[in-house]
C-alpha cells in the first residue's frame, strides 16, 4: 500500500513544474511521432507502399493478351494461391464488355497493389468496399442504347450513380459507382472505358448466370506477388529477401514461353539502411532526452531521495519512484505523438481507405522502442545519487 501511495504522488509531482513537464512532453512527442513513422515503412500491408516494400509485379506487355488458364499453367501457380516466399499471389484480370468497356478485377486486401490504379488517382469518391460499388475511368462515356435523329446519347458515370450490367435488361446486377478514377497515361486503355470492380462482383458477372466466361476468355492485366514478412522480418532484411527471390524466379518468364512479360521491382535496400540509421538516431535522442530529464529530477528532488532512503526504502523502491516520473512523461508524449500520427492519416485518407495505425504492430514497437530508450539514461543518473548517503544529500543546500 505504501509502495502504491508513494507511486500515485510520483505522478503528481511529476506534473508540479508545468513548464518543465509540458517542454518535455512536446520533445518526447516529436520523438515518437519521429520513431512511429520510421517503424512504419517496415509495415506497409495494404497500404500505398506496398508494392515499393514487398511488391514484385509481372505486367503484360502494352496490347498484349494472356489468358487466364495460360497464366496460371505458365506459373503454375492458380489464381488466389500462394508460393514459396509469397504471402499473396493477385491475378488482376479483366474481360472486354461490349465494344467500349473493359472491366477489372481488384483485390480489396490488397487495394494498392493493382499497379494501374493509386490512391492519388482518385479524382472523386473512393475504392470500392462492396460488391456492388465499383470504380470508373474519369473519361468513361457510356452509351445509351437508342438515338433520335441521327444523334446518340451518352452518360458519363458520377459518384453515386447506380445502374445495370448485364447482357439484358433482366439482368440483375445492379452496381453503384463509388469513386472515379484517372488511369495514368503509361496504361494503354485500348479505345475503352474502364469499370475496376471487387472480384467477388468479377466473378459473379463472369458466372453463369451473366456473361458464362471460361478461364481461357479471361484475360491477364497483371499479377502482384506479396512477399512474406512482418515488420519485424522486414526490419531484419528477411522481407527483402523474399522480393529478390521472387523477383529471380519470375524474371524470365517471357522468354521460355513467348509471352511478352516484365517485372517491376525497387531495390530498397539502400532505403532500409537509411531507415535504420534514422532510427537509432532518433532513438539515441530518446536516450539523451530522458537521460536529461532523469538528471533534473534527481537533482530537484535530492532531499525526497535522501528522507526516502532515510525512511528505509530501498534502492529499487526509490528507483521506482524516479522511474514512474520519467515513464509520465515519456508516455504522455507518446500518445500525444501517436495520435497526432493518426490524426494526420485521418485527414490524409482516401475515401474509405484508412489506415488504423494505433492498433498496428507499429504502434506497439514504437511504444517498446520509446519506453526502453529511457531506460540507460535513467539506470545511469539514478545509480550515481543513489551511491551518496542521505546524511550527504541533507547536507547540500
Amino acid at each position: 500500500m505504501g509502495l502504491y501511495r508513494l507511486l500515485t504522488k510520483s505522478i503528481v509531482f511529476s506534473t508540479r513544474s508545468r513548464r518543465r513537464f509540458f517542454t518535455f512532453v512536446i520533445v518526447f512527442s516529436i520523438l515518437s511521432g519521429a520513431t512511429v513513422l520510421l517503424l512504419g515503412t517496415f509495415d506497409n500491408f495494404s497500404r500505398e507502399g506496398m508494392l515499393d516494400h514487398r511488391g514484385v509485379v509481372i505486367r503484360i506487355n502494352s496490347g498484349s493478351y494472356l489468358d487466364l488458364a495460360s497464366a496460371e499453367s505458365t506459373l503454375a501457380i492458380e489464381d488466389g494461391r500462394t508460393t514459396s516466399g509469397a504471402s499473396a499471389v493477385i491475378y488482376y484480370k479483366f474481360v472486354d464488355f461490349g465494344t467500349n468497356i473493359r472491366i477489372f478485377s481488384i483485390n480489396k486486401n490488397y487495394p494498392w497493389a493493382f499497379v494501374a490504379i493509386n490512391p492519388t488517382n482518385l479524382v472523386s469518391g473512393r475504392f470500392p468496399n462492396s460488391p456492388t460499388e465499383i470504380l470508373v475511368s474519369s473519361d468513361s462515356i457510356l452509351p445509351m442504347g437508342d438515338s433520335e435523329g441521327g444523334v446518340f446519347a451518352f452518360i458519363k458515370p458520377v459518384v453515386g450513380m447506380t445502374f445495370k450490367l448485364g447482357i439484358s435488361n433482366a439482368s440483375e446486377f445492379d452496381i453503384k459507382v463509388s469513386g472515379v478514377v484517372k488511369i495514368p497515361n503509361t496504361e494503354v486503355t485500348g479505345g475503352r472505358h474502364w469499370i475496376i470492380m471487387p472480384e467477388e462482383a468479377f466473378e459473379r458477372l463472369r458466372g453463369p448466370q451473366n456473361l458464362a466466361l471460361s478461364d481461357n476468355e479471361i484475360y491477364v492485366h497483371s499479377i502482384t506477388f506479396v512477399a512474406q514478412g512482418d515488420i519485424l522480418s522486414a526490419f531484419s532484411g528477411q522481407t527483402y529477401n523474399f522480393v529478390d527471390q521472387l523477383a529471380d524466379n519470375y524474371d524470365s518468364l517471357g522468354s521460355p514461353y513467348g509471352f511478352p512479360i516484365f517485372k517491376e521491382k525497387t531495390d530498397k535496400d539502400g532505403e532500409r539502411n537509411f531507415t535504420i540509421l534514422s532510427l537509432i538516431f532518433g532513438l539515441f535522442g530518446t536516450f539523451m532526452v530522458s537521460t536529461l530529464y532523469s538528471y533534473l529530477i534527481t537533482r530537484f528532488r535530492r532531499r525526497e531521495v535522501a528522507v526516502l532512503k532515510a525512511m528505509g526504502y530501498s534502492k529499487w523502491n526509490v528507483r521506482t519512484v524516479v522511474l514512474t516520473e520519467i515513464l509520465v512523461v515519456a508516455v504522455t508524449g507518446f500518445i500525444i505523438g501517436l495520435l497526432a500520427i493518426q490524426l494526420s492519416i485521418y485527414l490524409g485518407r482516401v475515401g474509405s481507405w484508412f489506415y488504423w495505425i494505433i492498433l498496428s504492430p507499429t504502434a506497439f514497437f514504437s511504444f517498446l522502442a520509446v519506453v526502453i530508450s529511457c531506460v540507460p539514461g535513467f539506470v545511469i543518473i539514478t545509480t550515481r545519487t543513489l551511491a551518496v548517503r542521505p546524511i550527504e544529500l541533507f547536507r547540500q543546500k
